[in-house]
């Protein structure tokens, strides 16, 4: 299972651009990337709570999300792309056992998702995408975690977590399942290093070089590297 914002892809550049017309509607001031990066992580509205002029009320940050989502839509292909890596070690995990379910479990709302999903060309390995806004829940809440795994009929010991941020690890954690935190993406190392989590590694070709040790059918249970 993979995080979908700093794991799989780099979005930063279309949820600023999103965020940035949303508030000028509003007439606020823009934010600048890294604030935006540093929102990442939990959702849209925690998204739009965390970078709405402070004390905005309730009713100003839903219409500054209405605005926000309907912007995204329209914005979140135009500069997201997949991260270095990642294609070909999803692919790969496909060729070296065939019949693997690998899937998404974001935080990110599932249209733009999807819309995402299919455009990067993932799909022929990604069995299925599932998004923060439906009756599952949101990470770190392991319900849609939980989904997947039936889905797939996976056992905790067959299921591995591959993200970047602590919603993640958390998740893994609350599942009691194995968890890899790929470095360089959107999560703040201070969080992160509030949560265990059983590989570390700093790019997909860092986890690709590492991967025959790291492969949960193998029932290796390793410390974190």
């Amino acid at each position: 299972m993979y995080d979908l914002d700093g794991t799989l892809f780099e979005t930063l550049p279309d949820l600023a651009t999103a965020v940035n017309l949303a508030l000028a509607e509003r007439g606020h001031r823009p934010v600048v990337l890294d604030d935006v990066r540093s929102a990442i992580g939990d959702g849209a509205r925690v998204l739009i709570e965390r970078l709405a002029p402070a004390g905005s009320r309730k009713s100003e940050i839903d219409q500054i999300l209405d605005l926000f989502r309907n912007h995204y839509l329209r914005v979140c292909r135009d500069h997201s792309t997949v991260r270095e890596g990642a294609s070909g070690f999803v692919e790969n995990r496909c060729r070296d056992l065939p019949g693997r379910h690998q899937a998404i479990l974001t935080n990110k709302p599932q249209a733009p998702t999807d819309l995402l999903l299919e455009h990067s060309g993932l799909s022929p390995w990604i069995s299925r995408a599932l998004g923060g806004d439906t009756p599952l829940g949101r990470k770190p809440d392991p319900t849609g975690l939980r989904e997947l795994m039936r889905w797939a009929s996976a056992q905790p010991g067959e299921t591995l977590v591959i993200g970047d941020g602590p919603a993640d690890l958390a998740v893994a954690q609350a599942a009691g399942v194995d968890s890899v935190r790929i470095d360089g993406g959107y999560g703040q190392s201070l969080e992160l290093d509030a949560f265990p989590c059983s590989w570390r590694a700093g790019s997909f070709s860092e986890l690709e070089c590492i991967w025959p040790r790291v492969e949960p059918l193998q029932d290796l249970q390793s410390p974190i590297h």
